[in-house]
């Protein structure tokens, strides 16, 4: 036998149930037609996004250059679309160390860079930008995220290369570092901007040298020194030819010189002894007339009156020439008739 089964019957509950069903009802019908419309003709524009519509046909089918903001906006189903885009900063790294890794932005390899002596240095750069122009990025690179592949990657890989690829790799610690990221900077900023999007900032947050680093650049110093002596030898030797030159040069100007002041004073000699012979043979000319002369008197003076008494002086002072050791005299000794006579 089967237990009998008892029903619970409630007026009170029954009409709540039934009110229930009728207000449910109510609200499907009323809010329906609301959910619907708000499906078919509104959207929704985080505060994080700018949104750009596109038209499917009509007069003014296409993309319209007007932006739209944050909020509920205007979405005719079939007939409009409202596109977003993200209107914060976005980023993309190059790095190659996994821990900077991220789910939230693009990561790539880090950039290689050859530097102008020869040494490859890996870096590590941060692409900091915003989507300035939504209509322009449209334009030409479609919806999606096809303007970080053209633009972004397209542009920062060879202007990183190109700029910091002109210094040495010790310069990576020095002030020519920082010039040259500032000129990237600005490369990036042009062509940026040239595609619809606005540069925040770059950072060049690592670079990492290859392990042989400090070998090759030892073997790299080594080198450059040999080059530097070389060519300071070279220098040397072209300044002592130059030397020798100019030394030889002033030897030969000396020599001839020294030719000339010789000449000259051989030639002043010559003329100096010239004149000592026009002058001594002119005095000897003048004594031999003179003593002519004076010869030619006394014969004159012999042949006059006192020749006798000038006779007999010379006489006399010829016999005192003659005399040797001391003479005495007691008489007159100009008295020569008397001192003959005597004799």
């Amino acid at each position: 036998m089967e237990s009998p089964r008892f029903g619970m019957y409630s007026p009170l509950l029954n009409r709540i149930r039934g009110s229930g069903l009728r207000a449910g009802c109510l609200a499907l019908l009323i809010l329906g037609p609301i959910l619907f419309l708000r499906t078919c003709t509104m959207c929704y524009v985080a505060p994080d996004q700018i949104g750009i519509r596109q038209i499917s046909f009509g007069p003014g089918r296409g993309l319209q250059k007007e932006l739209v903001g944050s909020g509920y906006r205007r979405e005719l189903y079939g007939y409009e679309s409202v596109r977003t885009f993200p209107r914060d900063v976005q980023v993309v790294e190059f790095t190659n160390n996994p821990t900077e890794g991220s789910s939230l932005h693009r990561v790539l390899s880090s950039i290689n860079v050859p530097t102008v002596d020869g040494y490859p240095v890996s870096i590590d750069v941060s692409v900091l930008y915003r989507i300035a122009n939504p209509y322009l990025v449209v334009s030409k690179f479609g919806f999606g995220k096809g303007y970080e592949d053209n633009v972004v990657i397209r542009f920062t890989d060879p202007i990183v290369k190109h700029h910091l690829g002109e210094l040495r790799a010790e310069e990576f610690y020095r002030e020519a570092r920082l010039a040259k990221v500032r000129d990237l900077k600005t490369e990036l900023t042009q062509r940026f901007a040239e595609n619809g999007l606005a540069l925040a900032d770059v950072f060049v947050r690592q670079y990492d040298y290859p392990a042989t680093f400090q070998q090759l650049t030892e073997q790299k110093k080594i080198q450059d020194q040999s080059v530097l002596t070389n060519k300071a030898l070279t220098k040397q030797a072209e300044v002592q030819t130059r030397l020798n030159q100019v030394t030889a040069e002033g030897q030969n100007l000396i020599n001839v010189k020294a030719a000339e002041y010789q000449a000259q004073i051989t030639e002043i000699g010559a003329q100096r002894d010239l004149y000592e012979r026009q002058k001594k043979a002119e005095a000897d000319l003048l004594v031999k007339s003179a003593e002519a002369s004076g010869t030619e008197q006394i014969n004159r003076a012999m042949e006059g009156a006192g020749s006798d008494k000038l006779l007999r002086l010379r006489k006399g002072l010829a016999i005192l020439n003659g005399i040797k050791g001391p003479i005495y005299i007691n008489e007159d000794p100009t008295d020569v008739g008397k001192i003959v006579g005597h004799k």
